[in-house]
């Protein structure tokens, strides 16, 4: 059973934090967000004890949702690096953003569990577009044309201690060449670059590419709970979720997993 990692650090977006640290902590519904995604890994079966990356101290209400609290390192990887040492396990860590309120425990458990299935040291959330359509229709994500369909990324990751140590300094360069075409070209190789531009790869191609950097087996998984990639980033986003949230007395869950598959 893994533990659970929540990243709630990081600096303010003066679009949607007014007056809190940073977007974790934007009131919906009278909470911190971070406190339903907290609420969603507490309700899991799947998940052992919760740690959360932020700045500290915590409010009251949160401290007393948490086992492990850590300070926030700035970056989303020194973030992830510290919260796997203050975890000190050895065992498959299961890693959320603090940006998808609308979460579900049962979301949770079927990703765990699919995820756990993998032969793999890292394991990507991914979602298909008529998934998320079909229950946010307007929303806006930024969706990737591959031969299996058209994914987003969500915001959930399980993964080995052991492998983020040996890919944090890939990672970190791909991180910062994200909006640098060639220099993602020269990390990636071109043929990959070109097949995310024309549609033509293959899922299995991107994982053999991110195997190739970074020296870990990497898998995607393909969920159905499109509630794992509602990432409020945006004003417009933020907004969609607090209606979700005021019209759904008791916050009763998004549609749930039936099933999770790995194309």
């Amino acid at each position: 059973m893994p533990d659970a990692l929540v990243l709630a650090g990081g600096e303010a977006n003066p679009a949607l934090a007014h007056g809190v640290p940073n977007k974790a902590f934007v009131s919906l519904a009278g909470r911190p967000m971070v406190e339903f995604v907290l609420r969603a890994l507490r309700a899991a079966r799947s998940v052992r004890r919760v740690a959360i990356v932020a700045p500290l101290p915590l409010p009251p209400g949160l401290a007393a949702s948490v086992d492990v609290a850590v300070a926030d390192r700035g970056t989303l990887l020194n973030n992830v690096d510290a919260g796997l040492r203050a975890l000190e396990g050895t065992g498959r860590v299961l890693v959320a953003g603090a940006d998808i309120p609308l979460l579900t425990g049962g979301a949770v458990d079927a990703f765990v569990e699919a995820g756990q299935a993998l032969d793999a040291a890292i394991v990507y959330g991914v979602v298909r577009r008529e998934d998320v359509r079909r229950e946010f229709p307007a929303i806006g994500k930024t969706f990737v044309r591959l031969r299996e369909g058209t994914l987003t990324g969500g915001s959930l990751f399980l993964f080995d201690p052991w492998a983020f140590a040996r890919a944090q300094n890939a990672l970190d360069r791909a991180l910062r060449a994200r909006k640098r075409p060639w220099e993602l070209a020269r990390l990636f190789g071109p043929r990959t670059v070109l097949g995310l531009l024309t549609g033509t790869l293959r899922i299995s191609d991107l994982e053999e590419a991110v195997e190739r950097l970074t020296g870990v087996r990497a898998r995607a998984l393909i969920c159905p709970t499109p509630e794992i990639a509602i990432d409020v980033d945006s004003p417009e986003t933020l907004s969609l979720v607090r209606e979700r949230l005021a019209g759904a007395p008791g916050r009763p869950a998004p549609q749930q997993a039936e099933r999770m598959e790995r194309s």
